[in-house]
């Protein structure tokens, strides 16, 4: 292994793709020498490992939260990165795939992407642009079974699939967590956790819960941050949601939220996926999600793990929500639960990361 591995992801903020970076960052640091980091996002350097080299702008350039431009730069700060070790190098981009791909394709070196959401497959122009770009690229690692399925069917693109590594560590700390989130321990605890934008559709998640308001005792926690949060309070004022559901700002941490729900749930319009599920299996929660492509079905094996709703039916949800209550203390219910739990061994953090770890050094 005479070669540097690049890792590029130029938007490092507060979601499942930016976990998965800290995760695989870390763990290809314990096995490899050489590897940086090109970003635009320089706070967060404490989640990485210290023999880390980031590589970026200097803050004083970073004047703009202009997702293009930062972007741009990054695509610049990874041609000049390339030239100055000689093109001997691997990238691993998390993120603007197919720029990358065309940098590394016009100056000779190999490249990796990792395909993880499903949203850009919604226009047709995008895929056709991925159709021509995508096989230049040297490996493709997509994070699900269906994802390799839709790459295959859709685009003709031939990919790996490798399961998110789940880590455990914060998820078994946060059940030391004396802070109560929940008033009323009887009442059925809910959680929304996630961005609070268009994606993740919090608005069939609230519509459910208007509708059974007056029907049982529970209590919402929404956690999280965007560009809905006003709009999401709004909602809650107007119908008169104030004492049942509480909006939270996202935290660092927010597996100690998840750890005191009874029952979480999930209303996105797509997604990859989702770490959120496989933590609320590792922390035997019942999930009620969206059959949004793609990943719910293959974590919930197609509804025997949890239950599974069509995009954007808040009626069937707020149904699911009234049939969880009556039947929780059940042993079917249970045995729903324990059996999720022992299928989070097919998100392996080891298992996983080795993965990663082998097909990159065949490059390096």
């Amino acid at each position: 292994m005479n070669k540097d591995l690049i890792i590029f992801a130029p938007f490092i903020e507060k979601g499942g793709i930016e976990k998965n970076i800290f995760i695989l960052t870390n763990y290809l640091l314990n096995n490899l020498n050489k590897v940086s980091l090109i970003t635009c996002d320089k706070n967060i350097g404490k989640k990485f490992k210290k023999n880390l080299k980031i590589i970026s702008l200097n803050k004083k350039l970073l004047i703009t939260n202009n997702r293009l431009i930062k972007n741009l730069s990054c695509l610049i700060l990874l041609i000049i990165t390339i030239l100055s070790l000689n093109r001997k190098c691997v990238i691993f981009s998390f993120q603007s795939n197919l720029y990358v791909t065309l940098i590394a394709k016009l100056l000779g070196v190999r490249n990796i992407i990792r395909v993880a959401v499903y949203g850009w497959m919604f226009s047709s122009i995008k895929r056709i642009i991925f159709k021509l770009i995508l096989p230049l690229s040297t490996r493709i690692i997509v994070n699900s079974k269906e994802m390799k399925r839709i790459l295959k069917k859709k685009l003709k693109v031939k990919a790996e699939y490798i399961y998110n590594p789940l880590s455990t560590k914060d998820l078994d700390s946060s059940k030391n967590t004396k802070k109560k989130f929940f008033k009323d321990q009887k009442n059925l605890k809910i959680l929304f956790l996630g961005r609070l934008v268009d994606q993740k559709d919090p608005f069939t998640f609230l519509k459910s819960l208007k509708l059974i308001s007056n029907r049982i005792n529970y209590e919402a926690l929404i956690v999280g941050s965007g560009n809905l949060k006003d709009k999401i309070t709004k909602y809650i004022n107007e119908n008169n949601l104030k004492l049942k559901v509480k909006l939270i700002t996202f935290k660092a941490n927010p597996s100690q939220y998840l750890n005191q729900c009874d029952l979480f749930i999930l209303t996105s319009k797509y997604e990859g996926l989702p770490n959120v599920l496989l933590e609320a299996q590792y922390l035997k929660k019942y999930i009620i999600s969206t059959n949004c492509k793609t990943g719910p079905k293959e974590i919930l094996k197609n509804g025997k793990l949890g239950d599974l709703i069509n995009i954007g039916n808040y009626k069937k949800l707020s149904h699911n929500i009234l049939k969880y209550n009556a039947n929780r203390k059940k042993l079917s219910i249970r045995n729903k639960i324990n059996d999720a739990y022992k299928e989070t061994k097919r998100f392996n953090y080891k298992i996983n990361c080795k993965k990663y770890l082998k097909l990159i050094k065949k490059y390096l």
